[in-house]
């Protein structure tokens, strides 16, 4: 029986962003093992030819679908920015933090394939390194904002970066595989948790100037 008729690439008003947008919430719900040109085919309702007219192949599709969870990311972390006046600099930073780990939280599928180089091959797709660095750029750009306003140390704005970075990844991991319920950290709210470390990271960026003579 031939196959009922679905809209084709040439009508479809952004095939490329729905094919991307199915592949996403294709590994939302089924992680990243699902995803296959043909399911994202069937969910963005075209012909299991279509994609082949965007990604060479399920490797192109991957990195297509990491670059964009990037920019999701950054669009989380505006949405916090809007919680604090353009000059409260070191609220702008918890929001960095704040949105890095609700959109980890939310969509920890799409995050643990953003961080898989292996399947994602940065290397070979420059919209994936990017989309990374646009992402990186909003903890870096805001941390050179507190330091020239002097709401941080002095300290190298590129290890301060990675000091932040790396504390709240892990704390997203530790949730996100559950390692934290193997432990007495169990019986702490998460929330709370999570806001008591970033009061911590916070404090201890501004701990050198308090010190300083």
């Amino acid at each position: 029986m031939a196959e009922p008729h679905r809209q084709s690439d040439y009508h479809h008003g952004d095939l490329r962003s729905a094919l991307i947008d199915a592949a996403i919430d294709l590994v939302q719900e089924e992680g990243v093992g699902a995803l296959s040109l043909r399911q994202v085919a069937r969910r963005a309702h075209v012909s299991h030819s279509a994609p082949y007219h965007h990604f060479r192949g399920k490797a192109d599709l991957l990195a297509e679908v990491a670059a964009a969870g990037f920019d999701r990311l950054v669009q989380t972390i505006e949405a916090e920015f809007q919680k604090y006046a353009a000059d409260d600099h070191l609220g702008r930073l918890v929001a960095v933090g704040a949105g890095y780990l609700s959109f980890a939280l939310q969509n920890p599928s799409l995050f643990r394939l953003m961080f898989r180089p292996e399947m994602t091959s940065p290397g070979d797709h420059p919209g994936v390194r990017a989309a990374e660095s646009r992402a990186f750029a909003t903890l870096q750009d805001t941390l050179v904002a507190c330091q020239l306003h002097g709401n941080v140390s002095s300290d190298s704005v590129l290890s301060m970066c990675m000091s932040c970075w790396a504390t709240m990844h892990g704390l997203c991991m530790l949730w996100i595989d559950q390692v934290v319920d193997e432990t007495p950290l169990r019986d702490v709210p998460f929330d709370g948790l999570a806001q008591e470390v970033q009061e911590r990271l916070v404090a201890s960026l501004t701990l050198k100037m308090a010190k300083a003579p």
